[in-house]
């Protein structure tokens, strides 16, 4: 019989473009900006409806990362912030002259860029990266989070229903993102149907590595859940609250205001009321979906999954949707489902499980 001998493991000298996993150690570091929510290198984007606290949240997240503050109770990496106001910078400067950074110790730079950066150019992004690098430099400290606000200004004429344009969009970013060690957000709009996620093409949301979305509640309350996590696992959904903060009197002693981002608590059901009653048409869908299932007895009283849901609703009602967003969508809906007082769902593991009329599991049946 042939003796054969193992080659002996050993790096390939291709400019490591090539590796051996059998001589592969892990890099246990997560090299987080914000751990649980955002890793530097990589990136994200953060979507919502107009008024929604977009911007709001991004500034209260910065500020967190300039003052080294827990940001919904996760550690953050200490760094400069860079926040490109494509399109309204003084807004973005107003809004952190809320925190008082001024007065803060220790607080790093938050640095506003006064003028868009176009994504789709390259030589506008490798002029940009150059400009991070020198600040970097002059600093000397490192910069952990830049922030494209918004998008839509971000990428000059580019077609954002163009799925090769936009994942072109998404490689720029980042390769901003791995040249300087940072983070890179992609603030975006929802189109109007909010419940599709991110406006323009679906090649957007594949192309990045993190996707959060913030949802409206009653009053001044929002939800921010994560869609998408490409190398961590989905954290709980939070809440946080818009407030108005008062910058100073106007020419005729009226109050200026800004928007802030306050942490909050879950909303009571109280305060949830309103939005449990105006299911949109795929609440509707899973709703009749998990009626059906309950019918089922025995059987319906397994653990299922998203896509299950998925392939009991009518297809028509999502349009043109891409299997992506639809299956995103049925998430939505299933977590909104399971935060009401008399939850028709709850999650089961990685899967969801229907519950009895009040409130508990729904049992099994041999």
């Amino acid at each position: 019989m042939q003796n054969i001998h193992p080659i002996p493991a050993a790096p390939l000298d291709f400019d490591d473009l090539y590796r051996d996993a059998r001589v592969h150690t892990p890099n246990l570091n997560w090299n987080y900006a914000a751990k649980g929510w955002l890793r530097r290198g990589e990136t994200s984007v953060l979507f919502g409806p107009s008024n929604s606290g977009k911007s709001a949240l991004v500034c209260h997240l910065g500020n967190c990362i300039v003052t080294h503050q827990p940001f919904f109770g996760a550690r953050v990496r200490q760094g400069i912030v860079l926040h490109v106001g494509a399109e309204a910078p003084e807004s973005v400067l107003d809004r952190m002259h809320a925190f008082d950074l001024r007065g803060a110790t220790g607080a790093l730079p938050y640095v506003v860029r006064m003028k868009p950066v176009d994504l789709s150019m390259r030589n506008q992004v490798d002029n940009f990266v150059a400009e991070l690098e020198q600040l970097r430099r002059d600093r000397s400290q490192p910069i952990v989070l830049i922030v494209f606000d918004t998008l839509a200004r971000s990428i000059g004429t580019t077609d954002e229903n163009c799925a090769g344009a936009m994942t072109g969009i998404a490689d720029s970013a980042g390769h901003i993102a791995r040249q300087i060690d940072a983070h890179v957000m992609l603030v975006h709009h929802t189109g109007k149907d909010a419940e599709r996620g991110g406006r323009g093409s679906s090649a957007l949301r594949g192309a990045v590595d993190t996707e959060i979305s913030l949802c409206p509640h009653k009053g001044a309350i929002v939800r921010v859940t994560h869609e998408k996590q490409r190398s961590m696992q989905k954290g709980e959904a939070h809440y946080f609250e818009t407030k108005a903060f008062i910058l100073g009197q106007d020419e005729d002693g009226d109050d200026r205001t800004t928007v802030m981002a306050v942490e909050s608590s879950k909303p009571s059901e109280k305060d949830s009321a309103d939005n449990r009653n105006a299911a949109s048409k795929y609440d509707t869908a899973v709703l009749t979906a998990l009626h059906i299932r309950r019918l089922m007895g025995a059987r319906g009283a397994v653990p299922f999954n998203a896509r299950y849901i998925l392939e009991s609703v009518p297809p028509e009602i999502f349009g043109s949707m891409t299997d992506e967003n639809r299956m995103a969508t049925i998430r939505r809906v299933l977590f909104r489902l399971s935060e009401q007082e008399s939850p028709a769902v709850q999650k089961a593991g990685k899967d969801w499980q229907l519950t009895s009329k009040d409130g508990h599991d729904e049992p099994r049946r041999s």
